[in-house]
Parts: structure tokens; sequence; C-alpha cells
């Protein structure tokens, strides 16, 4: 695990890849004894698949997640549902969001049959947020309501969650005031972690149509950059910087307007603590499959944008702690406001 971790963080997806299933081919057969760290093999796996464009092992991969843990520790078991709710987050990921809602339904029920109400409005909430992405705001708004009550008292955050959608649907409708009343409302009951509320949309990273001096770059080549950046007590971003790129040419301003544009919740932090320090890595490339007419799977069809916060995702945290307290120890902290 650790070796490919290492192997993602340095923009080697296909040696990460490799060595992860690798390990699988070793380890799945202790599965049984050791179904955490075997699932945290194929997890991984998807993660690196998703960035590398090979959407079949992506779906493979996670749904051989779910597989593992239903068959050792139970459809019911709570650490089963929980990556259930992954894999449904994956099958949105790769387009097939009926099928993500289904499995976030399936989830809710399960998890409120057997007395876990969190998770149950962790899959609500779910359900709202995959709502209000394909434009369904009364549906979105139905399922955050449910979200909350199925959190009750004892997850008042998930209220806190219900007004991110409703601003949403308000940003959506033209109300660009909508993102500081929601914040002035929130610091109230700061949180302790990031809580995106917007975040701007990414510029298409396809080149025009019948642009001859672009089309190279839909070539088979995967590009990555590292974004390291602060997120101030208050929700604003501070100090944008490119840690490292890997032939974002033209993309890098469009992903720094993204980073820079983000508002988070306010945060209760200590005094000295000035922000929280985060590295995001975008992988910019294409899918892999096979063309009509050729029998060789390669990179096809359009360029896509996808984004994993090396700081917080569990498998990939070790590497980017290293990076973090390297640039850490060289980049000035925001200056408070």
């Amino acid at each position: 695990m650790q070796a490919s971790v290492e192997q993602f963080a340095d923009g080697r997806y296909t040696d990460a890849r490799r060595t992860l299933q690798r390990a699988i081919a070793r380890n799945k057969r202790h599965a049984a004894e050791l179904p955490g760290p075997v699932s945290s093999l194929y997890a991984t796996l998807a993660t690196v698949a998703e960035h590398e464009g090979d959407t079949q092992l992506w779906k493979t991969a996670a749904r051989n997640n779910v597989v593992l843990l239903r068959e050792k520790l139970g459809e019911a078991n709570v650490a089963t549902m929980i990556e259930e709710i992954h894999f449904a987050d994956d099958m949105v990921g790769l387009g097939q969001p009926v099928l993500g809602d289904g499995i976030y339904a399936k989830i809710q029920r399960l998890a409120v049959a057997n007395g876990q109400s969190g998770l149950g409005a962790a899959a609500a909430f779910r359900r709202a947020w995959l709502a209000l992405a394909r434009q369904r705001d009364r549906e979105a708004m139905r399922f955050a309501d449910e979200a909350v009550t199925l959190a009750g008292p004892r997850l008042p955050m998930m209220r806190q969650m219900r007004e991110i959608v409703r601003t949403r649907i308000a940003i959506r409708k033209g109300d660009e005031a909508a993102v500081d009343a929601l914040a002035e409302r929130l610091r109230q009951s700061v949180v302790t972690q990031p809580v995106l509320l917007y975040a701007p949309p990414i510029d298409d990273v396809n080149p025009p149509p019948r642009d001859a001096t672009l089309t190279s770059l839909s070539d088979g080549a995967i590009r990555f950059a590292d974004v390291g950046y602060w997120i101030r007590a208050d929700g604003h971003v501070d100090n944008v910087e490119m840690l490292r790129t890997n032939g974002l040419g033209q993309w890098k301003p469009g992903i720094v307007r993204n980073v820079n544009g983000r508002r988070y919740a306010p945060m209760r932090l200590p005094d000295a603590q000035p922000g929280l320090y985060r590295i995001d890595r975008f992988t910019v490339r294409g899918t892999v499959g096979i063309p009509p007419g050729s029998r060789l799977r390669q990179r096809m069809g359009n360029l896509t944008v996808h984004v994993v916060d090396l700081t917080g995702t569990e498998a990939m945290s070790e590497a980017a702690r290293a990076h973090m307290a390297q640039r850490t120890a060289v980049t000035p902290a925001p200056s408070p406001q």
C-alpha cells in the first residue's frame, strides 16, 4: 500500500496500479482474517484507476471492494455500508447517476433498519446532492430534509449541510450574495473540518472542434498538477500555488481560478493556527478504451478532470503529509483577517 501511495503521489500511475494489482493477487486469500486491509487495497486501486482513465478497472475494483466486505462482514455491517456508499459515489463519477441513486436509497433503508440513522442521513444527503447536480431542486430539498430528520439533534452539522443545498439552488437562480449569507449564518456554529460551500466550475479542458493546433492535447498522456493552498478560519482560500505540474499547459490558470474561488464554512481552529493547509491532485486525462476498427486499448474521447485530496484521503495521506511538511516549512501562513 505504501509503495503504491508513493508512486501515485509521484505521478507514476501505471506503477501504482501494478503494485496494487500484485498486492491484491498475493493477499486476497487473506480477506477472511484481514478484510479491512484487503478492502483498502481494492479501494485504493479504484482511485488510481479513476485517475489513470481505466473506467472498467475503476468499476471492477470498487465493486470487488464491496463484494468482499459483504461476504466477510455482512451487508448490514457499518464498514460494508460505508464502502457501498463510496461505490455509489464511483458509479456517479462513472456517469451512472440512476444506479448511484439506487444504491444510496438502499443503504439509507438498510442503515435505518439496523439502527444506524447517522449513516442513513449520510446516504440521504448524497441523494440530495445528486438531485442538485441533476437540477432537480425539489427532490434535492426533500432528500436534504430527510437527512436532517434522520440525523436528529445528535448531528447538527446535517442542518448546515441542508443550508448548503439551499444556497447552491439560490446561486443557480442568480443570487450572488447567497454564499456570503450562508457563511455568516455558519459563523455561529463553526466546524472543525473544511466543508466546501462553493467552487467555480473548472474551464472545459477539451480543445475546440477542428482546432488543429490543439488536437495533440487529446493524445494518450496523463497530465496532472498538485495544488497547495491554505483554508483560512473564515473559509476563504489563500496562497494558492502550483507545487508541481506535468503537462497541464493552458489549463493551469483555470485550475488555479477554481481553487482561488472556493468558499468553505468558517472553522473553529486553535488561536495559534492560522488555517489548514491542503494539497489537491488534479488529473486531466481521456478514457481508456478500444476505438472502432482497432483491437488495441488506448486513451480516447473527451478529456475530463479528476481531483483527490492528497492530505485528506486515507490511502494517500502518508505521502501527502511528507510533501505538505516540506511545503509548509517554506510557505508563509496566510495573514489574519
